[in-house]
Order: C-alpha cells, then structure tokens, then sequence
C-alpha cells in the first residue's frame, strides 16, 4: 500500500488541491441506527443505509457497544459480501488486534476517530476508557490494514481539547493522511444548541498539523457545520494548502480555479 501524496510533493509547487463529492460511496450501518453509546453530538442520527447508483465503494459504519467497538466481526459475512461488489471504508471505534486480523481481508482502509484527551473520552463517549486505548487500537489497524485517522476539532462540547496532541501522536506513530472533521451542533442530540468551535481556532489546528504532519495528507472531512462557517471555513482550508476537502462551499472551488491551483475532482470517500 503506497503512501498518498501531499500536495506539494505531487507537482512541487503546493498549489493542489482536490475536491471530493462521494456521490459514488454507498453507505451501510451493521446495528442499524442502534448504538449503545448515544454520544451527545452524534445520538445515532449519522447511522444510516444509503444504496448510491453506480457506486464503487461502501462506507460500513455501526453503532458502537458499551466498550467503544462497532461490532464488525459478528458481521464478517455482510463485510464478505460487500466486499465482492465494494471497496470496503470501515469505521472501526475501538477495536482489538484480533478485530482487526479478522476483519482485514475485506477492508480497503479503514477510518478510525482518533481521540486524545481523557476528559473528552469519558464526557463526550461516556467510556471508562483512555487515550493510551485509543492509540493502541490505532497502531493495531496500522499493522494490518491501511487507515486514516480522523480528528474532531471541538467535539469536547465545541471547545479544543487533545487535537494537538492528536497532531503529536500522528507525528511520532506516521499516518499517510489525517481527516479533520469540526463538531456540527446536530438538531436532535443534546449539543444541538452549541456553537462549533471558532473559525481561529480550527485554522490553528490546520495549519499545525500542516506544518508537523509534512509527510502526511491533510484532508478537511464532510463532517462540518454548513451555510457562512463552512464558506469561511473552507476558504481558510484552501489557502493554507489543505490536500482535500470533502464538498467544498463554491466560493472555495472558485478561489483556488482563480488563483492557480491544479484541481482534481474526486467522487469516493476521500479516504480512499
């Protein structure tokens, strides 16, 4: 598995960017849209089953149990399957070396929401867990499988906490590309009145980990608030060299075709 290139190392100059519309990534939830867990920012609304026409891909995703696992190996023979029609995107939450080896032969790259900070562990997640079994579960998938991590900015109730440490782990354990997502204050779920985190701090946190991560491909995730925010969000995006953004606000498409950037267009999960 080759690593992704950033950027700057496919044509020299920085000035590339991609722009991902998955409009060819079905989606299947394993538990339906039950989920032990119902984290405050999530609740189970993103738990979904979507059959995209001409799909090439599949985002396999589940609620996760009371330890912070999506139970994939009790549905290994659904993984199979898919596996024979799809590129398999698989959102593992916590997960053991055992998972892993047994999962791996059907799973094209797997997305893993890397957390590092214990508070956000246990208030957001509800787990009596750390990040020390957070960075383990990742370093199990890295032996097996390829995987992207995803970062949360603001998830600890729209504030920042552990995304630089994030950054740190993500330098000292290697990753071949990161996906930033930004909290979405979510109607139905108890952070739905909150504000995201500031459009300053998110940029801080981008532009960190492009100057830390040099080696790693920096992805701004679909995961965003939407309307003003994701307009600004994603022009900041754009100009501090971000590698991919997942449907970006037009105004982004248009500054970067207006000030030379080299555009690519991609229509999968951008963690593919």
């Amino acid at each position: 598995m080759g690593r992704i290139k950033t950027a700057a190392e496919k044509d020299g100059s920085g000035k590339k960017i991609e722009f991902v519309y998955p409009t060819k990534t079905a989606e299947v939830s394993v538990t339906g849209k039950e989920c032990a867990l119902r984290c405050p920012h999530c609740n189970a609304v993103y738990l979904r089953n979507l059959d995209r026409k001409g799909a090439k891909s599949c985002l396999v995703t589940g609620g996760c149990n009371r330890d912070g696992e999506v139970p994939l190996v009790e549905h290994l023979g659904t993984l199979r399957t898919l596996s024979r029609r799809y590129k398999l995107v698989v959102h593992t939450g916590l997960i053991r070396e055992e998972s892993v080896k047994a999962i791996s032969p059907f799973v094209h790259v797997a997305s893993f929401n890397l957390l590092c900070d214990d508070d956000t562990i246990r208030e957001v997640y509800g787990l009596e867990k750390s990040v020390d079994d957070y960075v383990e579960s990742y370093r199990a998938l890295r032996r097996h499988v390829r995987v992207v991590p995803h970062v949360t900015i603001g998830l600890k109730k729209g504030k920042v906490a552990g995304e630089r440490k994030a950054i740190e782990v993500l330098d000292s354990l290697g990753a071949d590309a990161v996906v930033f997502n930004i909290l979405i204050p979510t109607p139905g779920t108890p952070y739905a009145s909150l504000e995201p985190p500031s459009l300053s701090e998110v940029a801080g946190i981008l532009k960190e980990a492009k100057e830390k991560l040099r080696k790693t491909s920096i992805f701004l995730g679909c995961m965003r608030p939407k309307g003003e925010y994701r307009k600004r969000i994603d022009l900041i995006a754009v100009q501090l060299g971000i590698d991919r953004i997942v449907v970006p606000s037009r105004n982004a498409v248009r500054f970067a075709e207006e000030n030379g950037f080299k555009v690519a267009r991609r229509e999968e999960c951008c963690a593919i």
